[in-house]
């Protein structure tokens, strides 16, 4: 049912004429496409609707009004900061009002606590550079600065940077939510008093509410203001370079410098990542999917395939590195010592340094996600695992195995298995497998994969995150917890009885199973049969 002209009336009184439309041409610009992360998928397809009306509050008081409109009038609404995630950001169900966060882009900095206090609107380039021109900085997440810093770290919130700064759900502090009837829950210190600087308490811990270990995409509420932890940075300028759309920064490289090395085996890379952690130096450590090495030095798509055509499975089974990014936090004698140490360690291993370009070009303040999607057109990461280093690199292999099923449409990547990192310090280890599709082609199978990859982790019974949004809640769920999906759908049920918040979410990969008809035959387990429609 389409939003009534009453409705419509009422809404504009919040915010005024000019933010609020049901202007089809201005619906349709906001639906999913033409390319970029996980778009031109069946899950695009088939759960990704045209907006009945996009609306844009500027105060939390006014997401409050529109939320309570909403609820009492039963329309359902999607909270919406960039959309960079593609179709899971979007409305699932028709004639659904979006609400657009960007108005809500207010930005406050404590220079003396280590914290910035943020709206969904603000995205992260412009609150690092302000991090970093008062001598802090915050985590950039792998796809660039580009998305909004709330969403980002309720969705997800990891990165290279992760090894120093520390998990997305410990640097969330003080925050504001609208639930999904239009309450406002206060969380950490804002609980009792309007300073935010604390997550924990003296107020409610919910981070695991906004978010879980990876979130459930707002169908549980509208985060309007959040406090966010920064650490100490160095002080030199990193000067901007570059003509658009091949920008970096350059590194000042008597305080910040990454270096390539090129290891002997896995195991030496696992060995290094665990010792630079135990000497507490660096500020990223990982391993990178060999051809982001190629999409770095491709000058077009053509390039890049000239170069990684000439790969194959020998070669990418036996070239291993671990790239360090060192930062000299208090001087250019700490930077010298971390590099005698960092370099001691790689002689331990059998490390070899190779030349890095002094720049950076999307961890640090940049977005140079575009290119990412260089070579295919299509992006996607199927899981995030975060477990101890000997483990959480167990994954990327299984991954590769099972791609080789689905390669094509899959691009071919010889069996390069992924992505993993050390996480704060080496206490934890991070492994990300990334899929890559042309858009034109026959994209079934990316979906079928997604699928294979919940019942392959299930069987060798590896950790996943991707619990809920990404995977269908009654294949995962009876069998991590157990029966974790019914605890998550007694909360979404008690916060939002009525399911008016990004409906179907977190059922929606449930209902996109039910309704892909190249879907049905992956299915061998059980759900019931009133799925949100």
């Amino acid at each position: 049912m389409a939003i009534s002209k009453e409705i419509y009336s009422v809404l504009e009184t919040i915010v005024g004429t000019e933010y609020i439309s049901d202007d089809p041409v201005i619906c349709e610009a906001y639906r999913s496409g033409p390319g970029g992360y996980e778009n031109g998928l069946g899950y695009e397809r088939v759960m990704t609707t045209i907006p009945g009306c996009v609306i844009m509050p500027r105060t939390t008081e006014e997401v409050q009004k529109i939320v309570r409109v909403c609820y009492r009038n039963d329309v359902p609404y999607v909270p919406y900061s960039t959309g960079f995630y593609g179709p899971r950001s979007h409305p699932h169900v028709e004639e659904a009002l979006l609400i657009d966060l960007k108005r809500m882009n207010d930005f406050v900095l404590d220079e003396k606590h280590f914290y910035v206090e943020v709206g969904p609107g603000m995205v992260y380039s412009p609150i690092q550079q302000e991090c970093m021109d008062h001598g802090a900085y915050v985590v950039i997440g792998g796809g660039g600065a580009q998305a909004s810093a709330i969403a980002n770290l309720i969705g997800d919130g990891w990165s290279p940077l992760s090894h120093r700064i520390g998990l997305p759900h410990r640097r969330i502090l003080g925050t504001e939510l609208v639930l999904p009837d239009g309450e406002l829950i206060k969380t950490g210190s804002l609980a009792t008093s309007d300073d935010p600087f604390w997550g924990e308490s003296p107020g409610p811990d919910l981070r695991g509410l906004l978010r879980g270990y990876t979130g459930v995409r707002g169908c549980l509420g509208i985060v309007t203001r959040m406090a966010i932890k920064t650490l100490p940075f160095q002080p030199e300028r990193l000067e901007p370079t570059g003509i658009s759309p091949n920008t970096a920064l350059a590194l000042p490289e008597k305080r910040i410098k990454w270096i390539n090395f090129v290891v002997p085996s896995k195991e030496a890379q696992v060995k290094a990542m665990k010792e630079i952690g135990h000497a507490e130096i660096g500020g990223a450590v990982t391993k990178v999917p060999l051809f982001w090495r190629a999409i770095a030095k491709a000058e077009d798509k053509e390039h890049f395939w000239e170069m990684w055509g000439q790969e194959n499975e020998e070669t990418i089974a036996n070239f291993f590195i671990v790239r360090v990014l060192l930062i000299g936090y208090t001087s250019e004698e700490q930077m010298e010592y971390d590099e005698r140490v960092l370099m001691d360690i790689m002689k331990e291993v059998g490390g070899e340094a190779r030349r890095t370009k002094p720049s950076d070009e999307s961890w640090i303040k940049n977005a140079d996600s575009a290119g990412m999607w260089l070579m295919c057109g299509g992006y996607v990461s199927v899981d995030y695992v975060i477990e101890t280093l000997s483990q959480a690199t167990e994954h990327g292999p299984a991954y590769a195995e099972l791609k080789k099923k689905y390669t094509p449409p899959l691009m071919p990547d010889y069996g390069d298995p992924g992505w993993f990192q050390s996480f704060e310090l080496g206490h934890q280890g991070y492994s990300e497998f990334l899929v890559y599709w042309d858009q034109d082609d026959d994209t079934d199978k990316v979906d079928q994969f997604y699928v294979d990859t919940s019942k392959m982790n299930i069987k060798h019974r590896f950790y996943t995150s991707l619990l809920g949004p990404h995977q269908p809640l009654y294949l995962t769920g009876p069998k991590y917890g157990p029966n974790y999906h019914h605890y998550m759908l007694k909360v979404k049920n008690e916060f939002d009885p009525k399911w008016m918040s990004h409906p179907p979410v977190p059922l929606a990969h449930d209902v996109f199973v039910e309704r892909a008809p190249w879907m049905h035959n992956m299915k061998d387990w059980e759900s019931p049969e009133d799925l949100p429609k």
